[in-house]
């Protein structure tokens, strides 16, 4: 089935094991590196080494030539699985990164100024009031979660919100300009896809989550002008930095790249350099061959073959709004192919050879000397011991003690209920980074990094109930999160598309069915774990913390993995409500965040702020029209008539209403005809489907773009066929009840026509 068009699940689940659950990467170039680069890409002097490396981390993408790129993991049951791809994210070293996040800190109203209102396209006063408001008052709401202890606080990152809610509305504004297509290719769902992976990619550091902590730091150098006195005094500056006292340094892989003119040094001189740093600096290296001046000269003289690597890959949302200020409309760049193919080539063995061994011994090493022992009758008699035996929580000396601490260290809000005996920090809300508590958290990221989903669940499982007894409640609130994650890309990890199932249902029929979820599995994940989990972690994000950007990513993650469930295994029936309801809630959310920054800018513009609502309203179209209640072995028979439906057209009744009058019957005129799906209508929800794609073009009328309007238009042809030639006549000679001049669809009819 094929209806309705829209952002496929898979491809979101995709996206977000790339911008989301990947290693990091943090990188550090010299200045000589920077020119060098810089040379190569046609003396572009705004690029920098890491822009190059960025897009290159998308190893899906921009993979080597040959078709047999494997990588090998082992998982903690030392069962070895190959996999296609292994995507990582380059970012800033992380003093860097640190430096962004306490700026912002200081300055939270400029946090995610974009530096200007200029902006080229034709909504230039709708964006332009939007810059303006975004400078001003960028979001009320959320600089309020920053307390006046976290602004002068630097020894530890403070919370802060995700994303600006007003900056994703701007940007998305920009991208669903017509002007901008280009910045919008493929196809219909593009957009959308665009607001999600908007929503999931984030370079923020956190305490309770080690995603955004690097795993690895990377030093890139030149062999001709940088030394290794260079080198080692990169090296100790990066390890001298304050660091945050959650990050543990010493699980770090510290690693360099070293590129050189392959036409100028031999290769036996840059095996002695590598075997130098080796020896005294303890410190692995990857040789990048390049030539310089051949491909100077080449450039010159216009032969040089080049590919086009895209600037915007895992971009969040404050780089492109600072893409969009400066007026930057490039974002692609031409790299000669040797260059490209080396950078490729290298990173290949990097990830394979250092960074996916370097996770692999460390995950090992903390379920041996941690995990197991946690898991044992000894560790487990020993936490039932510690509480039964230093729980005083509900004493009232402790309640003092308690209170004490608070006032001494200024904090008044939320220490009453903590408990004394944790090894929480509750002003700072983090664990120290030797605890237990913390390096559990990152064993279970990283297994889920190495795509081991059932150890990365069971672990969350695990030290959810360690941070439940501290009540840390931001862990709490995280590895809920996880759990629901994890458990639902375990159960979508077959790589079988449905359509490749539904045709080879014949065949394979019984394997199929074995690996649907029976009903007792799909009740225990929905009523006990993902329904309960949300509950808590949306009120724990919003309520307690006030962290709502974090409760919204949840959310659209969970929201499209059940999409993928559904689609997986035709189970539409048992996801159906929760996905609507979790998306009318978000919307609600959605709406309702930014109606409270048009009310404290006192705009009385209510068309401000609509694009993230039209496009919840056509991810909810979506998922009304791909869900069919039927078993899937009768999923063959729906397919049938679903086609054969689609090509049968409205058969005019004017001879039946003629023969019927002659009789001397009544007739009523505005008796509704048999519609076209009425063998298909109940086992979907394809009229519910057409109502909110209805919603979602409504709000791009408001907004004045036909081309969204235009787009949609197609996924209601099936409820409200041949919508054009079946026009609303003044005589009433054709009458189309659902057409009609004063109704959503007729407006819109009459909104596309116009200027034709």
């Amino acid at each position: 089935m094929d209806y309705p068009s829209g952002s496929d699940p898979f491809t979101s689940r995709q996206h977000l094991l790339h911008h989301t659950f990947s290693p990091l990467i943090s990188i550090e170039a010299t200045h000589n590196v920077d020119l060098i680069f810089q040379s190569m890409i046609n003396n572009n002097d705004n690029i920098s080494t890491l822009q190059i490396f960025k897009p290159y981390g998308n190893n899906a993408k921009y993979s080597i030539n040959t078709n047999n790129q494997q990588f090998k993991i082992i998982n903690n049951q030392l069962i070895t699985k190959n996999y296609p791809s292994f995507p990582i994210r380059f970012e800033p070293s992380l003093p860097d990164l640190i430096s962004v996040l306490n700026a912002q800190l200081r300055n939270p109203k400029n946090s995610n100024n974009l530096g200007g209102s200029n902006n080229t396209s034709n909504n230039n006063n709708n964006n332009g009031l939007l810059l303006n408001k975004l400078n001003s008052n960028s979001s009320p709401s959320l600089s309020n979660s920053i307390t006046e202890e976290f602004k002068t606080r630097l020894e530890g990152v403070p919370l802060n919100q995700l994303f600006s809610i007003s900056s994703l509305e701007v940007y998305l504004r920009h991208m669903a300009n017509p002007d901008n297509s280009i910045n919008n290719s493929g196809g219909g769902g593009s957009l959308y896809l665009n607001f999600f992976d908007k929503l999931i990619t984030s370079n923020q550091i956190t305490p309770f989550e080690t995603f955004n902590h690097p795993i690895s730091q990377i030093f890139i150098i030149d062999y001709e002008t940088d030394s290794i006195d260079i080198l080692r005094k990169l090296i100790v500056e990066f390890r001298n930095y304050n660091f945050p006292k959650f990050f543990q340094i010493d699980d770090l892989l510290i690693h360099v790249f070293i590129i050189y003119d392959c036409d100028k040094f031999a290769t036996g001189d840059i095996i002695n350099f590598q075997n130098e740093i080796k020896n005294k600096l303890n410190v692995n290296t990857t040789v990048f061959p390049m030539s310089y001046n051949n491909n100077k000269e080449k450039s010159l003289g216009g032969g040089l073959e080049t590919n086009t690597i895209s600037l915007v890959e895992n971009s969040t949302i404050e780089e492109e709004l600072q893409r969009i200020s400066w007026n930057d409309i490039n974002n692609s760049f031409e790299i000669p192919k040797v260059v490209d193919y080396t950078i490729r080539t290298k990173l290949y063995e990097f990830i394979n050879k250092f960074l996916i061994p370097h996770m692999q011994s460390k995950v090992r090493y903390w379920d041996d000397q941690i995990l197991q022992p946690k898991k044992s009758i000894t560790g487990r008699f020993f936490q039932v011991s510690k509480k039964f035996f230093n729980s005083n929580n509900n004493s009232d000396t402790n309640l003092l003690t308690n209170t004490a601490k608070s006032f001494k260290n200024g904090v008044t809000h939320g220490n009453s209920n903590s408990n004394s005996n944790s090894t929480f920090n509750y002003n700072e809300n983090y664990y120290y980074k030797s605890l237990l508590e913390q390096i559990l958290r990152k064993l279970a990221d990283w297994s889920l990094m190495l795509k081991d989903f059932k150890y990365a669940y069971s672990t969350y499982e695990l030290i959810k109930k360690d941070y439940s007894n501290d009540r840390a409640w931001v862990y709490v609130a995280s590895t809920q999160e996880m759990c629901i994650v994890s458990l639902l890309l375990v159960q979508t990890q077959q790589q079988q598309l449905p359509l490749q199932l539904q045709l080879q249902l014949q065949l394979h029929q019984q394997n199929i069915k074995s690996l649907i979820p029976d009903k007792n599995t799909l009740r225990k994940i929905k009523h006990d774990i993902i329904e309960p989990y949300m509950d808590n972690l949306c009120y724990t994000f919003k309520s307690r913390l006030n962290l709502k950007t974090f409760s919204f990513k949840t959310m659209i993650i969970v929201i499209e993995l059940l999409l993928c469930m559904s689609q997986m295994f035709n189970i539409s029936y048992w996801w159906y409500d929760t996905i609507e309801k979790y998306l009318i809630k978000l919307n609600n959310e959605f709406d309702q965040h930014l109606s409270n920054i048009n009310n404290s800018n006192n705009d009385n513009n209510s068309n401000t702020f609509l694009i993230i609502k039209a496009l919840l309203y056509e991810r909810l179209g979506y998922n009304s029209g791909h869900s069919v209640f039927l078993l899937l072995e009768n999923y063959h028979l729906f397919r049938k008539n679903f086609e054969r439906n689609r090509q049968v057209q409205p058969q005019p009744q004017k001879q039946e209403q003629e023969h019927e009058e002659e009789e001397g019957m009544y007739v009523n005129k505005l008796k509704l005809s048999t519609p076209t799906n009425r063998g298909i209508i109940g086992t979907t929800r394809f009229r519910k489907s057409a109502l909110w794609y209805l919603l979602s073009m409504k709000q791009w009328h408001l907004l004045n773009n036909k081309s969204q309007i235009e787009r949609l238009f197609n996924n209601i042809q099936l409820v409200y066929p041949d919508t054009n030639s079946n026009t609303n006549k003044q005589n009433g000679e054709e009458y189309v009840w659902y057409n009609r001049n004063d109704g959503i669809l007729g407006i819109l009819e009459k909104y596309i026509d116009t200027d034709k």
